[in-house]
Parts: structure tokens; sequence; C-alpha cells
């Protein structure tokens, strides 16, 4: 409208100058510049006599209409840009907060502050192919308080275009509530649109004002992402023009921020929360399944990536109806109501085929129990979960895989295999609890990764030729990439595989990738990958002349991930060392290209975390490349190449250290809250009581499994004060592993995987002692079991005298003071290693206590003695 209405003002102005022309192009002149020129002129002309009086001006009819097509011009304009803003989002208007209740006046402006401040930063978060997180990105521009109205009121029309251009897209008011019941303390926020010429409001309860404004901000972005271009990008695709819930935008930045804070097991906890509240989010799953990779769970990243494949709107026979047809055959493409092009599929099948790729994690991770027996009585919880993943993936990797076993003679048969019904039964029972040998799992595995590859790369060029095919790629997923990891890297691993088999080669096998491969041979196929040769040649001659994008980092490191496999096993230190430095020069051009704010991000993951560059880290060449690249500190660089179990360690020690010194704050606090109700202090027991069975598991599973970590960190943040949470840091971070090789570095020059092993020693010998000491209700000195005497002593109290029940509550708070401090001293490797068993007998049971002050109180009746 805007359009058309500028179009006919320019037309009637143009018409008025044409009508008697005072200037006229020469004939000299191209046809081109002399209509345009005449064209300028007659608009100028046009422009002067409606502005004009008088016998040189237009006529009044024609100066009206004028007039009015430029009144709709200014109105539609207007009102384009007002959209405009209200999409993008432009500035946001957020308003001093108001109170209705006497108490909150003196905290508006702080609360104010705060709001501000929230939805200044609560950022926008892309989710990526890698496991790496995506650099946020900037949604809302805020302005303070504002005055919309214009002081002076123009008459010409230079004042009128000076209020063209709107200022403000949206407005945020806020009022401070009280209510008797609980939560007490509420924000009514509202939301108005100037484009939409609407608003929206809603009350948010909280325990604290604080929290409620936290909340009232999450959902004003909650309400702006759905009808903003916020609503293009992933993960809210499917939220357009829809109530996007609160709670889930809310989860969802939460746990991102906590992922990038490394404290993962809040934010696996924060990212299920958010998957129930929209359970067939693909990039949900595939951020939890990230995250899953980050912990070492694998398997557990497996079957999260397999379930988000399976939200592609496809029965079971139409996806191996789909998945058996050629790379070229129209039916594979054209029936787009099965979806196999939705926006973060392609990506949840490439993490997938990675996953399934590295067999020597995965696969060790399904044999487990094989490996290590005795692994149902270290943490049976975590040995039921892998159990229950493989009678979940074992039929669905049958079915979606028997083709790549088709005519080949596997470990432990003599024929091939020629029928759908003989591979599925080989596979059945080799991926069954009965068999369970790493080593043909690990086969099966990268002939899956394999088959995933190549259907990827039948899948991804199609999306060139469809709608916002820019939109439908995902960052860190290229053509190039794709084909390197179909036809190298792939294969790579597929013959690593073959070659760890009993006999060292599988029959039948159409890879022509043999194990090991030179550095040459690897070159050779790296370069096909990238394309033809002519292909190749003209784009780097143009790179070279700037005319040229440079490769993309994606593919550079995709490169040094494939010579960083290779190296793995080989025997002959100088092919090992012409794989490193070629796996070297690629991180190096990958560091050099435009990471757009990837870089930071990468570190950890390319230092630490990629099992892909195991066996290069150890490298001199790459050490030089971490000093040059990322510089640190501390120049002794002995890396493990099992980082993961130490960090794990130390941060169960972290973890269960803060506990322990929230827990003896928070009962030198209860002890000067005395005297209190019995309810109440019956509640403290049985929160200790709680609070002990999460430590016992822990300490009992050391840390091998996530959920026993939230589960403490869940109890411990219902019963505590957030600012002792925050005074104490927790929850927790995964430490990184250079955190940990700087002080072994510290400790004794070019000894840190030495230290790393001892300090991994110690503070799982001081886990199995605490885990001991701790036990269960049968064990007469558990402070679980004292918890339960303590709630039923509470309980069995009566109405008898006051003094005599809080005499010994004070007393039992003192010995849990006590009790937790030791606990934090048993965890620390200076300390004795049994100073929390020794503490264990100073927590008193409350049977003594009873008898002893029964003396002091005379007449006291015998039931209120408590008898254990």
């Amino acid at each position: 409208m805007a359009i058309l209405s500028l179009v006919l003002l320019i037309t009637a102005v143009c018409g008025v100058g044409g009508m008697s022309p005072a200037w006229n192009a020469k004939e000299s002149w191209p046809f081109w510049l002399e209509a345009v020129s005449e064209g300028f002129m007659w608009f100028f002309e046009g422009a002067a006599r409606v502005v004009t009086g008088g016998k040189n001006g237009a006529e009044l009819s024609l100066r009206l209409l004028c007039l009015l097509l430029l009144f709709f011009s200014f109105v539609a304009l207007r009102r384009w840009m007002l959209q405009r803003n209200a999409f993008k989002p432009g500035p946001v208007d957020v308003q001093q907060l108001v109170s209705s209740t006497t108490e909150g006046e003196p905290c508006l402006d702080g609360l104010t502050a705060q709001l501000r401040k929230q939805l200044s930063e609560t950022n926008l978060y892309p989710p990526s192919a890698l496991p790496a997180e995506s650099p946020a990105e900037n949604f809302l521009d805020l302005l303070g308080d504002i005055d919309l109205e214009p002081k002076k009121l123009g008459t010409s029309i230079l004042r009128l275009f000076s209020r063209l251009r709107p200022k403000v897209a949206y407005t945020v008011r806020g009022v401070l509530r009280v209510r008797t019941e609980e939560p007490m303390y509420g924000v009514t926020v509202t939301v108005t649109s100037y484009a939409l010429r609407g608003s929206r409001t809603d009350t948010r309860w909280q325990p604290t004002w604080e929290e409620a404004v936290q909340a009232a901000g999450y959902w004003v972005m909650a309400a702006l992402v759905p009808v903003t271009q916020a609503s293009r990008g992933a993960p809210w695709q499917e939220w357009r023009g829809r109530n996007l819930p609160p709670e889930l935008f809310a989860a969802y930045q939460e746990a991102r921020e906590l992922s990038q804070e490394r404290k993962f097991d809040d934010a696996l906890d924060r990212y299920y929360a958010a998957l129930r509240l929209d359970p067939t989010n693909i990039h949900l799953r595939t951020q939890i399944a990230g995250t899953q990779e980050k912990l070492w769970l694998h398997l557990d990243a497996l079957e999260t990536y397999h379930g988000a494949i399976l939200l592609d709107g496809q029965s079971r026979e139409e996806r191996n109806a789909r998945l058996s047809r050629g790379a070229w055959n129209p039916r594979r493409f054209l029936c787009k109501r099965y979806r196999w092009w939705r926006n973060g599929l392609l990506e949840a099948r490439f993490r997938y085929a990675v996953v399934l790729g590295m067999a020597e994690r995965t696969a060790h991770q399904w044999c487990r129990p094989t490996v290590d027996p005795a692994d149902y009585r270290k943490c049976p919880r975590r040995a039921h979960t892998r159990k229950e993943i493989r009678k979940s993936l074992a039929p669905a990797l049958v079915e979606r895989y028997w083709r790549s076993v088709i005519y080949l003679t596997p470990p432990g048969r003599r024929w091939p295999i020629y029928t759908e019904a003989g591979a599925r039964e080989w596979l059945e029972v080799e991926l069954g609890e009965k068999r369970l040998d790493q080593k043909t799992v690990s086969l099966i595995f990268q002939l899956a990764c394999e088959e995933e590859m190549y259907q990827l790369a039948c899948d991804y060029p199609i999306l060139r030729f469809l709608r916002n095919p820019s939109k439908r790629r995902s960052r860190g997923l290229t053509w190039t990439s794709l084909r390197l990891n179909r036809d190298v890297w792939a294969r790579l691993r597929l013959g690593w595989a073959v070659d760890q088999t009993a006999e060292g080669k599988v029959k039948g096998l159409r890879n022509d990738v043999y194990w090991p491969v030179t550095a040459d041979e690897l070159t050779k196929r790296v370069e096909q990958a990238r394309g033809w040769w002519i292909w190749r040649r003209t784009t780097e001659r143009l790179r070279i002349w700037r005319l040229w994008p440079p490769r993309p980092w994606q593919d550079r490191y995709n490169t040094a991930c494939v010579y960083a496999v290779a190296m793995s096993g080989q025997k002959d230190k100088r092919r090992w060392d012409e794989l490193a430095v070629k796996a070297v020069d690629e991180l190096e051009g990958a560091a050099r290209a435009d990471l757009n704010s990837y870089h930071p991000l990468m570190r950890s993951w390319l230092l630490t975390e990629d099992p892909d560059l195991e066996w290069l880290r150890p490298s001199p060449r790459f050490i030089r490349f971490e000093r040059e690249t990322y510089p640190h500190e501390a120049p002794d660089r002995d890396r493990p190449q099992r980082p993961l179990w130490a960090e794990m360690m130390a941060y169960d020690q972290q973890l269960l250290g803060g506990t322990a010194q929230v827990m003896e704050h928070t009962w030198r606090l209860r002890g000067k809250l005395l005297p209190a109700e019995s309810h109440l202090i019956a509640q403290w027991f049985i929160d200790e009581k709680l609070v002990w069975q999460c430590v016992h598991r822990v300490a009992a599973n050391q840390g091998r499994d996530w959920r026993d970590r939230a589960k403490l960190l869940q109890t411990v943040r219902a019963l505590a004060d957030s600012t002792l949470l925050a005074k104490y840091d927790l929850p927790s971070k995964l430490p990184e592993l250079d955190d940990l090789l700087d002080e072994a570095t510290w400790s004794e020059i070019g000894a840190a995987t030495e230290s790393l092993k001892g300090f991994e020693q110690i503070v799982e010998e001081r886990l199995k002692v605490l885990s001991r000491a701790i036990g269960g209700p049968s064990n007469s000195m558990s402070p679980i079991r004292r918890s339960d005497q303590w709630v039923e002593a509470v309980k069995h109290s009566g109405t008898f005298p006051n003094f005599v029940m809080q005499a010994a509550v004070q007393q039992a708070c003192a010995d849990y003071e006590a009790t937790w401090r030791a606990l934090r001293d048993q965890l620390d490797p200076e300390d004795h290693e049994l100073a929390f068993p020794r503490a264990l007998h100073g927590l008193h049971e409350p049977d003594g206590v009873w008898r002893l002050l029964a003396t002091v109180k005379t007449g006291m009746p015998t039931g209120f003695r408590h008898t254990g």
C-alpha cells in the first residue's frame, strides 16, 4: 500500500509538471538519458507548482489531489515502518515500574533496572549442527522513559516528515502487587504494540519480587518472539503466530546459559523441562544430545538423536521405502508431506551419524556390562539405563540398517548374508543382550554411519532448489563437509573397525579405505572429496586474487579431523608425524578463516572434547599450535588421552564441597532461629535425610549418572537460601581440563598426567570412604539413620516443656554443622582421609540427649523419652 501510494503521488506530481514543461532535453542526447532527465525535471517542476500559489501554480483541484495523495502516502509509509519496527523488533520502551502497595515503593528503581537489564541481556540462542555453542544474537533495543508526544505541533511538511519515523515499537509497563497466599509477590506486566494496535497483560507470581520481575521479563520475551523475526529462526519456527508458553522460553534460555557456563547437569534438567512443553521440537532434542555428548553420554545422545530424526512425519513403512530409493529417484523428494526437509532434521541426522561413527565410545558404552561386570554394583541405575537404551535402540537399528550387511560375511560367519531375514537375525543377535561383543558392535555402528552419511549426501543437494535454502542449511554443515564425512571420514573409521575384528577383514565389503592409511593416500581422497580438479584449481587461483571467498572453517576443521583419526594406531612414527602436520595445517587454516564469533566457542571442543582429535593432541605440532592460537599462562601441556574422568572427579569434589558449605551455613542459621515450632524442626530433619540420601548416591556412583547430581542440586536448592547458593558457587560447573592441568603443572613441572592420575585416585578413594560411612538406614552411624531418629523424636515430643526440646535441637544443629564441615574436609586431599567417619561419632542420637535432659527436668513423663 505504501509503494502504491508513493507511485500515484509521483505520477500525479510528474503529470502536473508535464502539462507545460519549462525544460526539454537536447535532441542529441541518448533516448534513455533524455527520458530520465525529463522525468526528473517534470517531477521537480510539478512539486514547485503544487506548493506555489498564483498564476504560476497548479490548479486548486490538482493541488488538493496531490495533498491527499501525500497524506495517504504518509499514513501508509508510517504504518509500514511501524510494522517493520514491530517485526524487527525496533526499540522497546520499558516504563518505570509502579507499585500498588507501599511495601514495593522503596525498591521500584532497583526492580526497574533489573527488568531493563534482563530484557537487554536476554539474547536468542540459535542451535548449531556442532556441539559447540552458537553465538547469541541480540534481540531488543531498549529505551528508558521517553516522551512520545511532540512538545509543539508543526505545520510544515518538513515537520510532518520528521514525525514519520516511529521511535518506539513496543512499550512495557509493570505494576508490583502483593497477595496473602503463597507465592505472595507478583508483577502485572503489559506489552503494548504500536503497529498491531493491541496489548497483552499477565501477572507473574513468585516468592520474591526479584524472581517475579525475572519471570515477567521472560513473559515479555515470550510474547514478542512469535510476532517478530525471531520466529523465523530455530528453535521457534513452529510457534510463529502462536502463544509461546513463557515457561518454555524461560527453560530454554536458562538451559543455554547454564550450558555455556558448563553447568551441564542443570542445563539438562532445564532442557528436559522445555521438552515436556514442546516434545516435537527437533532443536531441543538436538541441544539435549549435544549436552549429553559433552558429558560423554554417547549412548544417551544416540538415543536422543534417533528420537529426533523420527520427527519427519513418516511411518515406518514410508521411511524404509524412501531410504531404499536411489539418490536421483524422483519419488525420493516429491513427497513433501513426509517433511524430510524439515528445518533441523538434517542437522540431527548429521550428528546422529557422527555419534554412530564414534564407535570406540558408543560401542564401549553399549557393551559396558560385559566389559565391566562390577559396574552393576557400582552404579546399578546407570547400568539399568544402558540396558533400557539397548532394548529400545536395537530393533530400530535392525530396521534401519539391515541393508548395510547384505552380501557381507561378518565376523563369526562362514557364508555371506543374502536375505533380509538373515541380515535381521544376525543384527538382532549381535546387538542383543547375550552377545555384546564390542568389536562386532563397533563394526555395525560404522556400517550404519556410512549408510547414514550416504543418505545425507543424497538429500542435501536438493535443498538448494527449495524455498529459502540459506535458512534451511545449518551452520557447520556444508556440502564439502558432507562429502568429506561420507567419502573419507566414515570409510576411514569403517576400515579401522574392520581392522579391529578378529579376522582383520570382512568379505564383501565395498569399502576401499584400508587401515592404516598413509598421509599421501589420504590427501588424494580429501582432494577428491572437495570437488573436481578443474574446480579446485580455479577456486584456489581466484582466492589468491581475492575474487573468491576463502574455504569455510567447517571444511578445514573436518579435514583436520580426518587426518587426526588416521593417526590412531599408527605405529610408524614418520607417518604419524606427517598426519599430525597436515591436521594442524588445516586447524591453522580454520583459525584464520572468518569464524563469525565461533572461535572462542570452539576452544574447549577443539582442545579437550572432540574425540576425533584424541591422538593429535599429544603431538608436539598440536601443542605448538595451541600455544600460538590459544595463549595460556601454564606452558606445560602434558595432556592425558581421556580427560573426562579427571574432570568428573573434580566436578564431584566441587559439587559435594559446595553442598557441604551450604548445609553447614544452613544449620548455623537454624541454630539462631530457635526456639521454633515442632513441625518446622521436623521438616528440617526430613530435608536433611533427603540431602544425605542424594549425597550417598553421588558418592556411591562417583558421578556416573547425571540424574543423581541433578537431584542433589534440586534438593539443596529447595531448602537453602539463594544467596547461599550464589556465595558457595552452587551449582558448580564442570571444570575444564586446562584448569586441572594448571594446578598439576603448578605443583610439579612435567608431571601433569601423573598428578591428574594421583588426583583421580585420591578423590575416588575419598568418595568410597564417604559412601561406606554414610551407608544407609541399616548403618547405626549413618546420618540418614540419625535424621530418621530425629524426625521420630520430634513427632513424639508432644506438648511437653519447650526448653527441653529446643535445647536438644540446639545440640543437633551444632552436631550437623560439624558433620557437614567434616564432609568438606573429607573431600580435601590435604586433610585426613577419615575426617568424615570420625565426625559421625559426634552426631548424637536423640535418645541419649533426651535421657540427659530428663535428669534436669523433674517429673518428666517417661513417654517423652524417645527409644530410637
